[in-house]
């Protein structure tokens, strides 16, 4: 049995075609293949029509070229040598096909070796991640402990109703009352009042400040159409009936803004300056920003320490007569003044809370409002660096023991530290009224307040806030 030149054409072309041909065309090759097989040499046994690998006999015959064929030639002889040279070739090429060559082996070993280290640098990465968060609840637990000890107790929580905004946003009441170490709530205003506002959606803050002399209505006392009362009072009056001071200030600026406090904190004095020194132990660098007293632009100006008391005096602090303070603008009489130069500087604490306190400069308390921000803004901007990692964590840690707040743990290690990170884009500061944006006028007690366009500024206080 002989093959026919037709179908020996048509291997021909198949073998040279091998890498381009279908699922067919290949199917075929291999038919034509065991067929020439075949035709070689009867008296071997048939094979399956799935090729396998081509054993030839041992024949003796001289060197040809398995690419050439002699197809006029009569001798079969020749015919069939060349026929056994191809069948050779064939098999050659499918042996070769299925190995894979020393490149892919090195790439296989490669790749495989590549998804090792993959892995092995995720299980380092997440064990870094673990470990840090671990560090950082140590020190938010020797902070807090740290915190207790100062104080000599935790500041207690007091009864509040929580406002949540519907798009997500947090607002947090910031309350620092006047209170001195020796004095008890119920005689404490609120020299500052801010809503912080953190949203996670556009990863921007806010800081909403509150002039403490707002005329506004306070619910339950004094008149409920025209605004009579100054809003830091509310604190007040809250603390005497019950300590609910914090709960008596939220809804006041819920019923006169239309805002939601979801949470608050609430510092005063002391804690004030604990929570700085544990945040920056060698000292807060601020620009110290002072208007002119009494048209005077002053190389140091006398700013009241109202810690000097109960903590001794420093260096910088100097004694002032009734006379010599009143002639600075301070009508309260003499006293001890820390004596604070303009311009760039370290403040430890209690520096900074007198800083931050000041309103005896010709821009009275809209300057302190400012400075007020001024403090918050750069105090949040130093805690986002990643080197204050931990030190961060520790004031946390001290902050939440020495601060009256409803804020959870779990707030300050999750959102808290998601706020800082967003704090990169900035912190938008806004006082309520604007500079100059209100009419002088009385409360129901007699005291000179701020009546301010209630209408634009509820629309204001929610725009920025959120409802």
């Amino acid at each position: 049995m002989t093959m026919n030149e037709k179908k020996y054409k048509r291997l021909e072309y198949l073998r040279h075609n091998i890498n381009y041909l279908t699922i067919r065309e290949r199917q075929e090759y291999y038919d034509l293949l065991n067929e020439l097989k075949k035709a070689g040499n009867q008296s071997e046994p048939e094979e399956s029509e799935e090729f396998e690998e081509y054993v030839e006999p041992e024949y003796e015959y001289s060197d040809y070229e398995p690419e050439s064929f002699q197809k006029n030639t009569s001798s079969s002889n020749g015919r069939n040598a060349s026929r056994r040279n191809t069948r050779e070739s064939f098999s050659n090429q499918e042996n070769n096909r299925n190995k894979p060559s020393k490149k892919e082996s090195k790439s296989s070993k490669k790749a495989k070796s590549g998804k090792k280290k993959k892995r092995h640098w995720l299980r380092t990465i997440l064990t870094i991640i673990v470990v840090i968060i671990a560090v950082m609840i140590g020190f938010f637990v020797y902070g807090y402990q740290r915190g207790v000890k100062h104080e000599g107790s935790v500041a207690k929580q007091e009864k509040f109703t929580s406002l949540k905004n519907s798009d997500g946003s947090v607002n947090i009441l910031l309350l620092g009352a006047d209170q001195r170490p020796w004095q008890s709530s119920g005689v404490a205003h609120t020299d500052t009042i801010m809503v912080l506002h953190v949203n996670g959606k556009n990863h921007q803050t806010q800081i909403v400040s509150f002039m403490r002399d707002t005329l506004v209505n306070i619910p339950d006392v004094g008149s409920s159409d025209t605004p009579d009362s100054k809003i830091n009072s509310a604190f007040t009056i809250g603390e005497q009936y019950n300590k609910q001071g914090v709960n008596l200030m939220s809804e006041t600026l819920k019923n006169n803004f239309g805002i939601n406090c979801q949470y608050y904190a609430v510092v005063d004095f002391s804690s004030f300056a604990t929570i700085i020194d544990s945040l920056f132990p060698t000292g807060l660098k601020i620009d110290a920003k002072f208007s002119t007293v009494n048209g005077e632009n002053l190389s140091a100006v006398p700013v009241p320490d109202d810690l000097a008391a109960t903590e001794g005096k420093v260096s910088s602090d100097k004694d002032l007569t009734a006379e010599e303070a009143a002639a600075l603008g301070y009508p309260d009489g003499g006293g001890t003044f820390m004596m604070i130069k303009p311009g760039t500087q370290k403040m430890d604490g209690r520096m900074l809370l007198n800083y931050a306190r000041f309103r005896h400069d010709d821009e009275g308390d809209y300057g302190r409002v400012k400075r007020q921000q001024q403090v918050l803004e750069t105090v949040m901007s130093k805690m986002k660096n990643p080197l204050s990692l931990f030190t961060a964590s520790s004031a946390l840690g001290t902050t939440r023991a020495v601060t009256m707040t409803n804020i959870p743990n779990s707030f300050f290690l999750t959102k808290g530290i998601t706020a800082l990170l967003d704090m990169k884009n900035g912190i938008k500061s806004t006082t309520i009224p604007a500079n100059n944006d209100w009419e002088n006028a009385y409360d129901m007690y007699g005291g000179l307040g701020l009546s301010i366009d209630m209408t634009k500024y509820k629309a204001k206080a929610q725009e920025l806030l959120g409802q």
